[in-house]
Protein backbone atom coordinates (compact mmCIF):
# COMPACT_ATOMS: atom_id res chain seq x y z
CA UNK A 1 0.00 0.00 0.00
CA UNK A 2 1.33 3.40 -0.95
CA UNK A 3 1.13 6.52 1.18
CA UNK A 4 -1.92 8.72 0.48
CA UNK A 5 -1.70 10.96 -2.57
CA UNK A 6 0.02 8.71 -5.09
CA UNK A 7 -3.27 7.35 -6.34
CA UNK A 8 -4.29 10.77 -7.68
CA UNK A 9 -1.98 10.74 -10.70
CA UNK A 10 -1.09 7.78 -12.90
CA UNK A 11 2.50 8.90 -13.42
CA UNK A 12 3.19 9.03 -9.68
CA UNK A 13 1.45 5.70 -9.21
CA UNK A 14 3.50 3.97 -11.91
CA UNK A 15 6.74 5.37 -10.53
CA UNK A 16 5.98 4.13 -7.02
CA UNK A 17 4.86 0.69 -8.14
CA UNK A 18 7.99 0.33 -10.24
CA UNK A 19 10.10 1.11 -7.15
CA UNK A 20 8.00 -1.25 -5.04
CA UNK A 21 8.38 -4.09 -7.54
CA UNK A 22 12.09 -3.47 -7.91
CA UNK A 23 12.54 -3.64 -4.13
CA UNK A 24 10.88 -7.06 -3.96
CA UNK A 25 12.54 -8.53 -7.03
CA UNK A 26 16.02 -7.28 -6.06
CA UNK A 27 15.71 -8.83 -2.60
CA UNK A 28 14.41 -12.07 -4.12
CA UNK A 29 17.39 -12.21 -6.47
CA UNK A 30 19.85 -11.49 -3.65
CA UNK A 31 18.35 -14.25 -1.51
CA UNK A 32 18.12 -16.73 -4.34
CA UNK A 33 14.34 -17.02 -4.02
CA UNK A 34 13.25 -19.19 -6.96
CA UNK A 35 9.58 -18.17 -7.22
CA UNK A 36 7.66 -15.03 -6.28
CA UNK A 37 4.06 -13.97 -6.72
CA UNK A 38 3.31 -10.29 -6.19
CA UNK A 39 -0.17 -9.03 -5.48
CA UNK A 40 -1.40 -5.60 -6.43
CA UNK A 41 -4.69 -4.45 -5.03
CA UNK A 42 -6.28 -2.13 -7.57
CA UNK A 43 -7.79 0.47 -5.25
CA UNK A 44 -10.86 2.50 -6.16
CA UNK A 45 -9.10 5.27 -8.17
CA UNK A 46 -7.38 2.58 -10.27
CA UNK A 47 -10.67 0.78 -10.91
CA UNK A 48 -12.55 3.95 -11.80
CA UNK A 49 -9.87 5.41 -14.11
CA UNK A 50 -10.01 3.51 -17.37
CA UNK A 51 -6.68 1.97 -18.36
CA UNK A 52 -4.88 2.46 -15.05
CA UNK A 53 -5.04 -1.21 -14.08
CA UNK A 54 -3.55 -2.26 -17.40
CA UNK A 55 -0.77 0.30 -17.10
CA UNK A 56 0.08 -0.82 -13.57
CA UNK A 57 0.11 -4.48 -14.53
CA UNK A 58 2.31 -3.78 -17.55
CA UNK A 59 4.78 -1.77 -15.46
CA UNK A 60 5.11 -4.49 -12.83
CA UNK A 61 5.29 -7.31 -15.34
CA UNK A 62 8.06 -5.49 -17.20
CA UNK A 63 10.21 -5.39 -14.04
CA UNK A 64 9.38 -8.99 -13.16
CA UNK A 65 10.20 -10.20 -16.67
CA UNK A 66 13.62 -8.56 -16.52
CA UNK A 67 14.47 -10.36 -13.29
CA UNK A 68 13.26 -13.63 -14.75
CA UNK A 69 15.52 -13.15 -17.76
CA UNK A 70 18.55 -12.07 -15.71
CA UNK A 71 18.23 -14.28 -12.61
CA UNK A 72 15.80 -17.05 -13.57
CA UNK A 73 13.29 -15.99 -10.90
CA UNK A 74 9.87 -17.35 -11.77
CA UNK A 75 7.19 -14.74 -11.20
CA UNK A 76 3.46 -14.22 -11.25
CA UNK A 77 1.25 -11.19 -10.63
CA UNK A 78 -2.11 -11.35 -8.89
CA UNK A 79 -4.42 -8.41 -9.45
CA UNK A 80 -7.11 -7.89 -6.83
CA UNK A 81 -9.87 -5.59 -8.02
CA UNK A 82 -11.52 -3.45 -5.37
CA UNK A 83 -15.26 -3.96 -5.01
CA UNK A 84 -16.32 -0.39 -5.76
CA UNK A 85 -20.02 -1.13 -6.22
CA UNK A 86 -22.52 1.08 -4.43
CA UNK A 87 -25.35 -0.69 -2.64
CA UNK A 88 -27.72 2.16 -3.45
CA UNK A 89 -26.80 2.13 -7.14
CA UNK A 90 -27.11 -1.63 -7.46
CA UNK A 91 -24.74 -4.57 -7.14
CA UNK A 92 -25.52 -6.12 -10.52
CA UNK A 93 -25.47 -3.16 -12.89
CA UNK A 94 -24.49 0.48 -13.09
CA UNK A 95 -21.38 2.51 -13.74
CA UNK A 96 -19.36 1.15 -10.80
CA UNK A 97 -20.14 -2.47 -11.60
CA UNK A 98 -19.18 -1.91 -15.24
CA UNK A 99 -15.92 -0.20 -14.24
CA UNK A 100 -15.08 -3.15 -12.03
CA UNK A 101 -15.65 -5.69 -14.82
CA UNK A 102 -13.61 -3.58 -17.20
CA UNK A 103 -10.80 -3.50 -14.64
CA UNK A 104 -10.69 -7.31 -14.59
CA UNK A 105 -10.43 -7.38 -18.37
CA UNK A 106 -7.77 -4.67 -18.67
CA UNK A 107 -5.68 -6.11 -15.82
CA UNK A 108 -5.58 -9.38 -17.73
CA UNK A 109 -4.61 -7.54 -20.90
CA UNK A 110 -1.79 -5.86 -18.98
CA UNK A 111 -0.35 -9.24 -18.01
CA UNK A 112 -1.90 -10.08 -14.63
CA UNK A 113 -1.63 -13.85 -14.18
CA UNK A 114 -4.38 -14.28 -11.58
CA UNK A 115 -7.38 -12.17 -10.63
CA UNK A 116 -9.21 -11.88 -7.31
CA UNK A 117 -11.64 -9.70 -5.42
CA UNK A 118 -12.73 -9.05 -1.85
CA UNK A 119 -16.44 -8.90 -2.64
CA UNK A 120 -18.83 -7.11 -0.29
CA UNK A 121 -22.20 -8.72 -0.92
CA UNK A 122 -24.11 -9.03 2.35
CA UNK A 123 -21.99 -6.44 4.11
CA UNK A 124 -24.91 -4.03 4.26
CA UNK A 125 -26.93 -6.23 6.61
CA UNK A 126 -23.95 -7.99 8.21
CA UNK A 127 -22.29 -4.87 9.63
CA UNK A 128 -25.59 -3.60 10.99
CA UNK A 129 -26.30 -6.96 12.62
CA UNK A 130 -22.80 -7.68 13.95
CA UNK A 131 -22.58 -4.57 16.10
CA UNK A 132 -26.04 -5.32 17.49
CA UNK A 133 -25.41 -9.01 18.22
CA UNK A 134 -28.29 -9.81 15.87
CA UNK A 135 -27.72 -13.48 15.07
CA UNK A 136 -30.66 -13.69 12.68
CA UNK A 137 -29.27 -10.78 10.66
CA UNK A 138 -25.80 -12.34 10.61
CA UNK A 139 -27.30 -15.61 9.38
CA UNK A 140 -29.33 -13.82 6.71
CA UNK A 141 -26.29 -11.90 5.47
CA UNK A 142 -23.93 -14.90 5.31
CA UNK A 143 -26.31 -17.64 4.17
CA UNK A 144 -28.60 -15.76 1.78
CA UNK A 145 -27.15 -12.44 0.66
CA UNK A 146 -23.43 -13.18 0.38
CA UNK A 147 -23.64 -16.49 -1.56
CA UNK A 148 -26.15 -15.03 -4.01
CA UNK A 149 -23.84 -12.11 -4.71
CA UNK A 150 -20.69 -14.26 -4.95
CA UNK A 151 -22.32 -16.64 -7.43
CA UNK A 152 -23.52 -13.82 -9.65
CA UNK A 153 -20.24 -11.95 -9.43
CA UNK A 154 -18.00 -14.91 -10.24
CA UNK A 155 -20.01 -15.87 -13.28
CA UNK A 156 -19.26 -12.36 -14.53
CA UNK A 157 -15.60 -12.35 -13.42
CA UNK A 158 -14.85 -15.58 -15.27
CA UNK A 159 -16.26 -13.99 -18.44
CA UNK A 160 -13.93 -11.00 -18.07
CA UNK A 161 -10.72 -12.71 -16.93
CA UNK A 162 -9.20 -13.14 -20.40
CA UNK A 163 -5.99 -15.18 -20.19
CA UNK A 164 -5.65 -14.64 -16.43
CA UNK A 165 -6.66 -17.29 -13.91
CA UNK A 166 -9.83 -16.40 -11.98
CA UNK A 167 -8.26 -17.11 -8.61
CA UNK A 168 -10.70 -16.59 -5.74
CA UNK A 169 -12.66 -14.40 -3.36
CA UNK A 170 -12.47 -13.61 0.35
CA UNK A 171 -14.89 -13.00 3.19
CA UNK A 172 -12.96 -9.93 4.31
CA UNK A 173 -16.09 -7.79 4.50
CA UNK A 174 -17.73 -10.37 6.77
CA UNK A 175 -15.45 -12.76 8.67
CA UNK A 176 -12.41 -10.47 8.78
CA UNK A 177 -14.58 -7.66 10.11
CA UNK A 178 -15.69 -9.95 12.91
CA UNK A 179 -12.11 -11.05 13.55
CA UNK A 180 -10.87 -7.48 13.90
CA UNK A 181 -13.80 -6.48 16.09
CA UNK A 182 -13.04 -9.43 18.37
CA UNK A 183 -9.43 -8.26 18.72
CA UNK A 184 -8.53 -7.83 22.38
CA UNK A 185 -6.67 -4.63 21.56
CA UNK A 186 -9.95 -3.16 20.38
CA UNK A 187 -11.77 -3.93 23.60
CA UNK A 188 -13.30 -7.22 22.40
CA UNK A 189 -16.38 -5.61 20.96
CA UNK A 190 -17.71 -9.02 19.95
CA UNK A 191 -17.20 -12.57 21.16
CA UNK A 192 -14.27 -14.64 19.89
CA UNK A 193 -16.56 -17.66 19.77
CA UNK A 194 -18.97 -15.75 17.55
CA UNK A 195 -16.09 -14.65 15.30
CA UNK A 196 -14.92 -18.28 15.00
CA UNK A 197 -18.39 -19.51 14.06
CA UNK A 198 -18.76 -16.67 11.54
CA UNK A 199 -15.47 -17.76 9.95
CA UNK A 200 -16.81 -21.30 9.49
CA UNK A 201 -20.08 -19.96 8.08
CA UNK A 202 -18.24 -17.68 5.66
CA UNK A 203 -16.51 -20.63 4.01
CA UNK A 204 -19.79 -21.29 2.18
CA UNK A 205 -19.76 -17.96 0.33
CA UNK A 206 -16.06 -18.28 -0.53
CA UNK A 207 -16.63 -21.86 -1.70
CA UNK A 208 -19.31 -20.47 -4.04
CA UNK A 209 -16.65 -18.57 -5.98
CA UNK A 210 -14.90 -21.85 -6.76
CA UNK A 211 -18.16 -23.47 -7.74
CA UNK A 212 -18.68 -20.63 -10.23
CA UNK A 213 -15.27 -20.75 -11.90
CA UNK A 214 -12.50 -19.66 -9.52
CA UNK A 215 -9.50 -21.99 -9.67
CA UNK A 216 -7.05 -20.71 -7.08
CA UNK A 217 -4.71 -20.09 -5.54
CA UNK A 218 -7.30 -18.64 -3.19
CA UNK A 219 -6.60 -15.15 -1.91
CA UNK A 220 -4.48 -15.02 1.24
CA UNK A 221 -6.70 -12.91 3.49
CA UNK A 222 -9.48 -15.49 3.22
CA UNK A 223 -8.59 -17.40 6.37
CA UNK A 224 -11.56 -19.64 5.60
CA UNK A 225 -9.47 -20.96 2.69
CA UNK A 226 -8.37 -23.85 4.94
CA UNK A 227 -11.97 -25.07 4.94
CA UNK A 228 -12.44 -24.31 1.25
CA UNK A 229 -9.28 -26.25 0.40
CA UNK A 230 -10.60 -29.25 2.32
CA UNK A 231 -13.82 -29.01 0.29
CA UNK A 232 -12.29 -28.42 -3.16
CA UNK A 233 -8.66 -29.58 -3.16
CA UNK A 234 -7.79 -26.30 -4.88
CA UNK A 235 -4.49 -24.55 -4.00
CA UNK A 236 -4.69 -21.77 -1.44
CA UNK A 237 -2.60 -18.76 -0.61
CA UNK A 238 -2.62 -18.05 3.14
CA UNK A 239 -1.30 -15.37 5.42
CA UNK A 240 -0.33 -15.61 9.08
CA UNK A 241 2.19 -14.14 11.45
CA UNK A 242 3.74 -11.73 8.93
CA UNK A 243 0.32 -10.14 8.55
CA UNK A 244 0.73 -8.66 12.01
CA UNK A 245 2.07 -5.64 10.10
CA UNK A 246 -1.56 -4.99 9.12
CA UNK A 247 -3.64 -6.60 11.86
CA UNK A 248 -3.62 -9.17 14.63
CA UNK A 249 -5.25 -12.49 13.77
CA UNK A 250 -4.53 -15.09 16.52
CA UNK A 251 -3.87 -17.66 13.75
CA UNK A 252 -0.28 -16.76 12.90
CA UNK A 253 1.01 -20.34 12.69
CA UNK A 254 -2.10 -22.41 12.05
CA UNK A 255 -2.62 -20.80 8.64
CA UNK A 256 0.76 -22.19 7.59
CA UNK A 257 -0.43 -25.76 8.01
CA UNK A 258 -2.56 -25.77 4.87
CA UNK A 259 -1.03 -23.17 2.57
CA UNK A 260 0.22 -23.74 -0.95
CA UNK A 261 1.54 -20.19 -1.15
CA UNK A 262 2.71 -18.22 1.88
CA UNK A 263 1.82 -14.55 1.84
CA UNK A 264 1.43 -11.37 3.84
CA UNK A 265 -1.19 -8.68 4.26
CA UNK A 266 -1.15 -5.15 2.87
CA UNK A 267 1.70 -3.07 4.24
CA UNK A 268 2.75 0.54 3.76
CA UNK A 269 5.58 0.94 1.24
CA UNK A 270 8.13 2.68 3.42
CA UNK A 271 11.77 2.70 4.55
CA UNK A 272 13.10 0.55 7.40
CA UNK A 273 16.63 -0.13 8.65
CA UNK A 274 16.52 -3.35 6.63
CA UNK A 275 15.43 -1.68 3.40
CA UNK A 276 12.03 -1.08 1.89
CA UNK A 277 9.21 -2.65 3.92
CA UNK A 278 8.19 -4.81 0.94
CA UNK A 279 11.69 -6.28 0.66
CA UNK A 280 11.88 -6.95 4.40
CA UNK A 281 8.57 -8.85 4.40
CA UNK A 282 9.63 -10.79 1.30
CA UNK A 283 12.75 -11.93 3.14
CA UNK A 284 10.72 -13.12 6.14
CA UNK A 285 8.34 -15.02 3.88
CA UNK A 286 11.22 -16.56 1.94
CA UNK A 287 12.71 -18.17 5.03
CA UNK A 288 9.31 -19.53 6.04
CA UNK A 289 8.72 -21.04 2.61
CA UNK A 290 12.25 -22.46 2.47
CA UNK A 291 11.47 -24.37 5.65
CA UNK A 292 8.13 -25.56 4.28
CA UNK A 293 9.69 -26.72 1.02
CA UNK A 294 12.51 -28.50 2.82
CA UNK A 295 9.98 -30.34 4.98
CA UNK A 296 8.33 -31.61 1.79
CA UNK A 297 11.67 -32.70 0.30
CA UNK A 298 12.64 -34.49 3.50
CA UNK A 299 9.25 -36.13 3.99
CA UNK A 300 8.62 -34.32 7.28
CA UNK A 301 5.93 -31.96 6.01
CA UNK A 302 3.15 -33.68 7.96
CA UNK A 303 5.15 -33.24 11.16
CA UNK A 304 5.77 -29.57 10.40
CA UNK A 305 2.12 -29.04 9.51
CA UNK A 306 1.04 -30.60 12.80
CA UNK A 307 3.46 -28.40 14.74
CA UNK A 308 2.15 -25.28 13.00
CA UNK A 309 -1.43 -26.23 13.87
CA UNK A 310 -0.81 -27.44 17.40
CA UNK A 311 1.22 -24.38 18.34
CA UNK A 312 -1.90 -22.26 17.74
CA UNK A 313 -4.69 -24.79 18.27
CA UNK A 314 -5.86 -23.62 21.70
CA UNK A 315 -4.74 -20.01 21.46
CA UNK A 316 -8.26 -19.01 20.45
CA UNK A 317 -11.44 -20.61 19.06
CA UNK A 318 -10.73 -18.76 15.81
CA UNK A 319 -7.52 -20.76 15.47
CA UNK A 320 -9.11 -24.03 16.57
CA UNK A 321 -11.69 -24.12 13.79
CA UNK A 322 -8.95 -23.52 11.17
CA UNK A 323 -6.76 -26.45 12.25
CA UNK A 324 -6.76 -28.94 9.36
CA UNK A 325 -8.69 -31.62 11.25
CA UNK A 326 -11.35 -29.10 12.26
CA UNK A 327 -11.47 -27.67 8.74
CA UNK A 328 -12.03 -31.13 7.27
CA UNK A 329 -14.96 -31.69 9.64
CA UNK A 330 -16.52 -28.36 8.74
CA UNK A 331 -15.96 -28.96 5.01
CA UNK A 332 -17.66 -32.35 5.25
CA UNK A 333 -20.60 -30.78 7.04
CA UNK A 334 -20.87 -28.16 4.29
CA UNK A 335 -20.70 -30.68 1.47
CA UNK A 336 -23.33 -32.88 3.11
CA UNK A 337 -25.89 -30.20 2.21
CA UNK A 338 -26.99 -28.83 -1.16
CA UNK A 339 -28.30 -25.31 -0.58
CA UNK A 340 -26.20 -22.41 0.69
CA UNK A 341 -28.55 -21.78 3.61
CA UNK A 342 -28.38 -25.37 4.81
CA UNK A 343 -24.61 -25.39 4.27
CA UNK A 344 -24.12 -22.32 6.46
CA UNK A 345 -26.18 -23.82 9.26
CA UNK A 346 -24.21 -27.08 8.99
CA UNK A 347 -20.88 -25.22 9.10
CA UNK A 348 -21.97 -23.23 12.14
CA UNK A 349 -23.23 -26.32 13.94
CA UNK A 350 -20.02 -28.23 13.30
CA UNK A 351 -17.91 -25.28 14.46
CA UNK A 352 -19.86 -25.15 17.72
CA UNK A 353 -19.24 -28.87 18.25
CA UNK A 354 -15.53 -28.47 17.58
CA UNK A 355 -15.33 -25.67 20.15
CA UNK A 356 -17.40 -27.54 22.73
CA UNK A 357 -15.10 -30.56 22.50
CA UNK A 358 -12.11 -28.37 23.40
CA UNK A 359 -13.58 -26.19 26.14
CA UNK A 360 -11.19 -27.64 28.71
CA UNK A 361 -8.19 -26.45 26.67
CA UNK A 362 -9.48 -23.12 25.37
CA UNK A 363 -9.85 -21.38 28.74
CA UNK A 364 -12.93 -19.51 27.61
CA UNK A 365 -14.27 -16.70 29.81
CA UNK A 366 -17.76 -16.79 31.28
CA UNK A 367 -18.86 -14.34 28.62
CA UNK A 368 -17.53 -16.59 25.86
CA UNK A 369 -19.21 -19.66 27.36
CA UNK A 370 -22.51 -17.78 27.48
CA UNK A 371 -22.09 -16.82 23.83
CA UNK A 372 -21.36 -20.39 22.87
CA UNK A 373 -24.61 -21.50 24.54
CA UNK A 374 -26.48 -18.61 22.93
CA UNK A 375 -25.25 -19.51 19.45
CA UNK A 376 -26.05 -23.19 19.96
CA UNK A 377 -29.58 -22.35 21.09
CA UNK A 378 -30.08 -20.03 18.12
CA UNK A 379 -28.92 -22.65 15.63
CA UNK A 380 -31.23 -25.21 17.18
CA UNK A 381 -34.22 -22.97 16.58
CA UNK A 382 -33.17 -21.32 13.31
CA UNK A 383 -36.15 -20.56 11.05
CA UNK A 384 -36.82 -22.10 7.64
CA UNK A 385 -34.98 -20.25 4.88
CA UNK A 386 -38.11 -18.79 3.26
CA UNK A 387 -39.29 -17.49 6.62
CA UNK A 388 -35.92 -15.92 7.40
CA UNK A 389 -35.90 -14.25 3.98
CA UNK A 390 -39.43 -12.89 4.30
CA UNK A 391 -38.87 -11.53 7.79
CA UNK A 392 -35.40 -10.15 7.02
CA UNK A 393 -36.34 -8.37 3.80
CA UNK A 394 -39.06 -6.53 5.69
CA UNK A 395 -36.94 -5.84 8.79
CA UNK A 396 -33.70 -4.69 7.17
CA UNK A 397 -35.48 -2.90 4.38
CA UNK A 398 -36.69 -0.56 7.10
CA UNK A 399 -33.61 -0.50 9.34
CA UNK A 400 -30.64 -0.56 6.92
CA UNK A 401 -30.59 2.32 4.48
CA UNK A 402 -28.16 0.59 2.08
CA UNK A 403 -30.09 -2.67 1.87
CA UNK A 404 -31.95 -3.30 -1.37
CA UNK A 405 -33.61 -6.70 -1.80
CA UNK A 406 -33.25 -6.30 -5.57
CA UNK A 407 -29.45 -6.41 -5.23
CA UNK A 408 -29.85 -10.07 -4.39
CA UNK A 409 -32.86 -10.91 -6.58
CA UNK A 410 -35.11 -11.18 -3.54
Amino acid sequence: MLKPGYERELGLLLDQYEKLTLSVMERAANLGVPEVQLETEFVEPVVLNRGWARALAEKQKDVMSRYHAEHGTKTALRGTVADVRRFGEGLRAGAHFEAMMECFATASQGGADALSIESRGGQDVFTHSLIRNDLAGILFAISVLAPRDVRFLWREITKNSGDAIPAGDTACALANTAMVMADGLNGRKISHVLSAVIRAMSAVRTLASFEEGARGPGKDCAYENVIVKAATGRPMSMEGKTSAMAHSSLVGNVASAACDMWSNETIVFDDTFGGKSTAVILEMLSYDTALMNESISSGTNKVLGRLYADSDRYRDPQALILCPDSAVRIARAILSEKGDYERVLAAAGEAVEVIEESIAHLRLSEMELKYLALIKHFLGSAPEEHRLIDESVKKYGQKVSEFRASNYEL
